[in-house]
């Protein structure tokens, strides 16, 4: 398994989030909490928007500028490349839990929520190309957000340092938080 992943020109499909998580997990919750088809409207009009990212479903991150991006999903446990000296860290926010239930996650963006049905997941599994394999389980998860050297130059970038936990993580991340870059 590698440890560092790299992803070029992830878009945000014109709306201001990404989210990240096992879809698959995410379908499950919906049904068993008899949560409607439209979890866009559900979750941005509902409490269950806070209590699907306390519970390790998802990790949401809103103010996302319309760029292309370099995406970074870091399990080496060394140094994250946005926290390496020729990158330019803007953003970072720590405390977040996320569940693996079928051994993958994916970053997505909100267009996929508006109708998040079982032929939706299967849509976002084969068109999301930010995606790796994780062994199921519970994972403590940091968002770093900034500008990294690229080989056309600074970059755009988020990076997921991911990190295994043998019981579910305390939440304590700031849902609301703005992960705007600046170029």
């Amino acid at each position: 398994m590698k440890d560092i992943y790299k992803f070029h020109e992830i878009l945000n499909d014109l709306m201001d989030y990404f989210i990240l998580g096992d879809p698959d997990c995410l379908l499950r919750y919906k049904q068993d909490n008899n949560l409607p088809d439209d979890l866009l409207t559900e979750f941005t009009t509902n409490e269950t928007g806070d209590k699907v990212v306390e519970d390790g479903i998802i990790v949401p991150l809103a103010g996302v500028e319309n760029y292309p991006y370099t995406i970074y999903f870091n399990l080496s446990g060394t140094t994250p490349e946005l926290l390496k000296e020729e990158n330019e860290l803007q953003v970072q926010q720590e405390g977040y839990c996320l569940k693996v239930e079928h051994e993958a996650i994916y970053l997505f963006t909100m267009p996929y929520l508006r109708k998040f049905t079982e032929d939706r997941v299967e849509d976002l599994k084969q068109f999301r190309t930010a995606t790796i394999k994780l062994a199921n389980g519970w994972y403590s998860v940091s968002v770093l957000g900034g500008l990294t050297v690229q080989p056309s130059g600074l970059e755009p970038t988020f990076e997921f340092v991911i990190k295994p936990s043998i019981d579910k993580p305390e939440s304590k991340a700031n849902i609301a938080y703005s992960y705007k870059i600046k170029e």
